[in-house]
């Protein structure tokens, strides 16, 4: 759901709020009272528009990236950044630094040392071959 339409559902639920309440007070017989929980009501959805004005107004705003953040997105894998949840000891992360640098004179990337690292990782994680097949399942 977009800002612009929560704002108006927002609205128009708190305007429906002060509406019931105000006809409900009023029909007791409490003008007085009646009157106070209008006039607070109102002061509530006034406060409650410009605050959410304020939210439209800084959701709207286009996300700046500085250069250095720029530069360092650009530069580092994402598999290499421990505050992506990476770890740069790894093997993935020498693959997609591979993919990324190492690139042979004719554009081509020249991983194949650390693609069978990355092989055997993947062989050394799955099931082995003779592992017995679950009741149900198809081989």
């Amino acid at each position: 759901m977009d800002p612009i339409s929560a704002i108006i559902i927002a609205f128009v639920i708190g305007l429906g709020a002060g509406v019931g309440t105000g006809v409900g007070i009023a029909g007791a017989g409490h003008s007085k009272a009646a009157a106070r929980a209008v006039e607070a009501q109102a002061e509530n959805i006034e406060a409650l528009q410009s605050g959410q004005a304020v939210i439209l107004e800084n959701a709207t705003k286009p996300i700046v990236l500085d250069a250095e953040l720029k530069s360092q997105l650009a530069e580092i894998p994402v598999q290499c950044l421990t505050d992506a949840g990476g770890d740069p000891t790894t093997v993935e992360c020498q693959w997609a630094t591979c993919l990324q640098y190492g690139q042979s004179s004719a554009q081509r990337p020249e991983c194949r040392e650390v693609e069978k690292l990355m092989i055997q990782r993947l062989a050394a994680s799955g099931c082995p071959e003779d592992a017995p097949i679950p009741p149900g399942a198809t081989p």
